[in-house]
């Protein structure tokens, strides 16, 4: 089967557990909202992780659609979803958990964290380990940006879904393709962190960072916000948009200061995006950037701070 996935730390680790469970023999990673707007053909042979499902598709595993979303599908789809820290969770414990996997245990507890969020100041600003794998393979870092590289982030991708199986974290993060990658994070995380301070405003309870037409975007996580804002419970990051067209806006919870209770999944909705109680984002047209981005940003703020 042809794995359908996400470019991500959690798609890394999904791919590693279906290849060592002999389901798949080939990948594709994508973008969920190519996948929505059925740019991509799905058929029997497809195996979706983490991916918004498409009817016909051989298996889905999913960890954070909602419950009415399942109740819809009930029957029409092989596989599992339910609310879950990490998509890789579902698919280890669906193939037989430690018993089927038992190199997995430091993998697996290091995707549930930083696919959820459940990380410690620390390990936002000193990550190693997996956690720094995590970070590195995660497109919202931003390394992808950056060509110096000897290979393109999504061979890199290819690459570790062999070696998580196989290697240990030390040999991971040893390996040359990896160790590049290592210090461009580190030698621009000071200068992430200046650039955040210089575009971002607090509003009450809400951070706004507005990176449209800054270039170069240095790397960093994208926790690092919260520790720089410990006092703010919710963020809104504004990039421009491919090819400098329109903009984009994630909108997410702090994960050191939990206590909003904003839905961003149903404000995002009303904008034509989409995502979770906690997570959403959505897409601005170039005429549309000026009127509906400032209304969605008043609109969040006056759910942030009531």
């Amino acid at each position: 089967m042809r794995l359908v996935t996400r470019s991500d730390f959690d798609g890394l680790a999904c791919g590693a557990l279906l290849l060592e469970a002999g389901i798949i023999d080939n990948w594709k990673f994508a973008h969920p909202k190519d996948i929505q707007d059925g740019l991509m053909e799905i058929d029997e042979n497809d195996c979706l992780a983490n991916v918004p499902f498409v009817e016909g598709c051989g298996l889905w595993f999913d960890h954070h659609s909602s419950e009415h979303e399942r109740l819809e599908l009930e029957g029409k789809y092989k596989g599992e979803s339910r609310i879950c820290p990490s998509c890789a969770r579902i698919i280890y414990e669906y193939y037989g958990g430690k018993e089927r996997f038992p190199q997995f245990d430091d993998l697996m507890e290091a995707v549930d964290k930083v696919d959820s969020g459940n990380l410690t100041i620390d390990e936002i600003m000193n990550p190693s380990g997996w956690i720094l794998v995590g970070f590195l393979m995660d497109p919202r870092t931003g390394l992808g940006r950056w060509r110096q590289f000897s290979i393109s982030n999504y061979q890199l991708m290819e690459k570790l879904m062999e070696a998580c199986r196989t290697m240990s974290t030390d040999e991971i993060l040893a390996l040359p393709d990896v160790q590049e990658r290592i210090e461009v994070y580190h030698e621009q995380t000071e200068k992430f962190k200046k650039m955040v301070s210089e575009h971002t405003k607090v509003d009450g309870n809400l951070i706004v960072t507005d990176l449209r037409h800054v270039d170069p975007i240095y790397t960093g996580n994208r926790f690092m916000i919260y520790s720089m804002y410990p006092e703010q419970n919710i963020s809104a990051w504004i990039v421009s948009g491919r090819g400098g067209q329109g903009c984009s806006a994630a909108v997410g919870y702090s994960i050191l200061n939990k206590t909003s209770d904003v839905n961003v999944g149903s404000l995002m909705l009303k904008y034509n995006g989409g995502g979770h109680k906690k997570v959403g984002t959505c897409q601005f047209s170039n005429e549309t950037m000026d009127t509906e981005l400032p209304k969605m940003l008043e609109e969040l703020s006056a759910l942030a701070n009531k």
